[in-house]
């Protein structure tokens, strides 16, 4: 959580501890040595990565569940898993301390788009499978993307907003 002059001065703190604090934090952070920042940047990319194999896991995951559902309730089920993903996602990346606005719209764009594409190869594949052929399970790939899309969005969207 980022600490912040507005953040201190609605907890009561007063001008002048609210500027120290401040400068110890400037000061902290222009001491940084120059390998720790490179750790941070690491530990972004790596999250930035996790997220993305864990998207393919999950899509891949609801492999199952795509050949033998069938109709709206597939999408409540995606919209809820999908969400759950999110909120993983949002834990993930609010534990990181360092990241600025342009790290966040990177992973707004990057982690749904990434998804919509998984998704999109996921359920074209379970589409071709034989056993949904045999179950007559066949489900628009853009639509089941755009579900889990906004399943996933939601909870990164408030933990953005809410700052």
């Amino acid at each position: 959580m980022e600490i912040t002059k507005e953040r201190l001065a609605a907890k009561g703190w007063s001008k002048e501890e609210i500027n120290k604090t401040m400068f110890i934090l400037d000061k902290a952070e222009k001491k940084k040595k120059p390998h720790i920042k490179v750790l941070d940047r690491i530990v972004y990319w790596i999250a930035l990565v996790l997220v993305i194999f864990g998207n393919f896991a999950f899509s891949t995951f609801l492999i199952p569940l795509l050949v033998t559902i069938k109709g709206f309730s597939l999408y409540i089920v995606i919209l809820l898993l999908a969400a759950a993903f999110g909120v993983v996602m949002s834990v993930l990346v609010k534990d990181l301390e360092n990241l600025q606005k342009t790290h966040h719209l990177l992973l707004l764009l990057i982690v749904p788009i990434v998804g919509l594409i998984n998704f999109f190869v996921v359920v074209n594949m379970t589409n071709n499978n034989p056993l949904a052929s045999a179950l007559n399970t066949h489900h628009n790939p853009i639509l089941t993307g755009v579900v889990y899309l906004i399943g996933f969005l939601i909870p990164y969207t408030y933990l953005v907003f809410k700052k």
